[in-house]
């Protein structure tokens, strides 16, 4: 058998122009559509390898490619950004004239590319290579190709993640300062607020400063208390209407217009003190989920255009990993990424979004082992060519003693003086004095075991409720309140290939802590083109010494 790459490359051309007979003016009335609408964008498939292949339709994968991939992906482990992944590398092919009208020609940023690999057999009776069928194939890579580089007789095309999907800004409303909903000049080419799921203490924006209207969401908001300077009793709720200016509402009173396109508020009165709500935000379509791995993939979907092809099939099941009510609001005055709402929605939950090897994307939650934990495949020394380990970021070893992971996310912190309202309860000024509260995670034995162990800054949550930031808590602190180490595994890239972030791997070698049953966690991947082996980064998470080793070296078996 030989091993062999393929290379797949989309050109998208967006500016299709179909080329038609029309009709002469007057064949049809003024206004109808057409019976064949033109192609809005076209796909032509680039197809390359390393060896040559044909595949079962005929299709040759022309054999110009000289290094078939470089790749580096992994998950990020800091304490500070337990929730973000990397995907990055290249490809380079042999240029001799036939690309170069693709170079100067195509738009050639993030195109779609999909690396393959597969085995031609012999068929020794007729002494020829057969090739497999496309179906056979194997997934290495899936994600983009960004702008190609060009050399005398090469072409390098550097490779993102699939994650590099999400690099595009929030798909929002901008006021116009017409007047009305439009806002006024105050608010003049600033995006229209953001809020998806359960926000505290939010500062609506001031769209009209004459008749006093806000405006908390570009999407319907169910509002669960209106304050003035953290006064609640101050200006009460006087209904709903499908006109904010049909009518003025009665002093001390507010009315509120709920759309698809929006949730405004508008005072009968002029107020003294700062005004801000605690809401509920759902989505322009009327969606509203509330846990923080739903109300993320429906933003993806709904606020970035996504398509749903580019998320993980098992995305829905997986939403179980995390069923915590979360939410986070977005004034408008900052541009936000796809990257961005990943790494805000998921801070310190411990949970990734990866791409997978056919350039999907899903969750996955980096734990500490239990019972039920499934391992995908099992490496010793007859799998592994080289082993060696790797130190693990200073936030996280030695062990951390403490986790303080926050709650209820205060938008608008008040303290104190004259911006508070002189009726406001003491119960709501603790809550809107601080940013964020704690729950915590502690273990004073590891300060007596270690000379200096870790202790994390407060980590800032989407998350709602006490109750859900301490279980996150608890779970950071028996994955990481005890040692644990990195290493770095040789495999035959063949093997590689049957892996994938966050899968759960036995591991054992001849070497300390490892001699034993252990289980790990696949976080980063390094392959060379041209290498026939790959470099894993495996975390292990449990083991079990052959030695009798106490302390944080011996797990806890319960």
């Amino acid at each position: 058998m030989t091993l062999f790459r393929a290379v797949e490359i989309d050109l998208v051309n967006m500016l299709s122009v179909q080329l038609d007979d029309r009709p002469a003016h007057g064949s049809r009335p003024h206004g109808t559509l057409r019976r064949q609408t033109a192609a809005l964008e076209t796909i032509q498939t680039l197809r390359f390898s390393d060896m040559g292949y044909v595949d079962e339709n005929h299709s040759p994968y022309v054999p110009l490619v000289t290094q078939a991939f470089d790749l580096d992906r992994g998950i990020s482990l800091t304490s500070d950004a337990l929730g973000g992944a990397s995907s990055f590398g290249s490809i380079t092919l042999i240029n001799d004239g036939s690309l170069d009208d693709y170079v100067v020609n195509q738009t050639n940023d993030h195109l779609p590319i999909r690396i393959l690999s597969g085995q031609k057999i012999l068929d020794r009776k007729r002494g020829i290579w057969m090739d497999p069928a496309r179906a056979d194939l194997k997934p290495v890579f899936a994600g983009l190709g960004t702008l190609w580089q060009p050399g005398r007789r090469t072409l390098t095309i550097p490779l993102l993640g699939a994650l590099s999907w999400l690099d595009v800004t929030m798909t929002g409303r901008i006021y116009g300062g017409t007047g009305g909903l439009d806002g006024d000049s105050n608010v003049t080419g600033r995006l229209m607020p953001t809020l998806r799921g359960t926000v505290c203490n939010i500062t609506p924006v001031l769209i009209d400063a004459v008749n006093y209207v806000y405006q908390v969401s570009d999407a319907p908001a169910e509002i669960s208390a209106l304050y003035e300077g953290g006064f609640a009793g101050g200006i009460t709720f006087s209904g709903t209407v499908t006109d904010i200016y049909a009518q003025s509402p009665a002093p001390g009173t507010y009315l509120i217009q709920r759309s698809g396109t929006g949730t405004w508020i508008r005072l009968g009165t002029r107020p003294v003190y700062g005004i801000t709500v605690d809401a509920v935000g759902a989505f322009p379509s009327g969606a509203g989920p509330a846990n923080v791995l739903d109300i993320l993939r429906q933003m993806l979907l709904e606020d970035f255009r996504l398509p749903a092809t580019y998320l993980d099939n098992q995305w829905e099941n997986q939403s179980s990993l995390a069923p915590w009510r979360a939410g986070w609001f977005w004034d408008g005055t900052e541009t936000v990424t796809g990257q961005d709402v990943v790494r805000t929605l998921l801070s310190g939950l411990g949970i990734s979004i990866v791409p997978t090897r056919e350039g999907k994307l899903r969750p996955v939650q980096l734990l500490a082992w239990d019972e039920t934990t499934s391992t995908v495949m099992t490496l010793t020394a007859n799998e592994m060519t080289e082993i060696q380990p790797i130190a693990l970021d200073s936030s996280l070893s030695p062990p951390t003693w403490r986790w303080r992971i926050g709650w209820q996310h205060n938008f608008t912190v008040q303290t104190a003086g004259s911006g508070l309202h002189p009726q406001a309860p003491a119960s709501r000024q603790s809550v809107i004095g601080t940013a964020d509260r704690n729950a915590v995670w502690s273990d004073a034995s590891l300060r007596a075991r270690w000379r200096v162990p870790n202790d994390p800054a407060s980590v800032v949550t989407a998350l709602n409720a006490a109750g859900d930031a301490q279980t996150v808590a608890d779970a950071h602190g028996k994955l990481w309140g005890a040692y644990k180490s990195l290493w770095s595994v040789t495999v035959p890239v063949e093997i590689s290939w049957q892996l994938d972030l966050g899968d759960y791997v036995s591991i054992q070698a001849a070497v300390p802590g490892l001699d034993g049953i252990t289980v790990g966690i696949v976080v980063a991947e390094h392959i060379r083109g041209g290498d026939a082996t790959a470099t894993l980064q495996i975390l292990v998470i449990w083991s079990l010494p052959m030695t009798g080793i106490m302390g944080d070296f011996w797990p806890d078996i319960m």
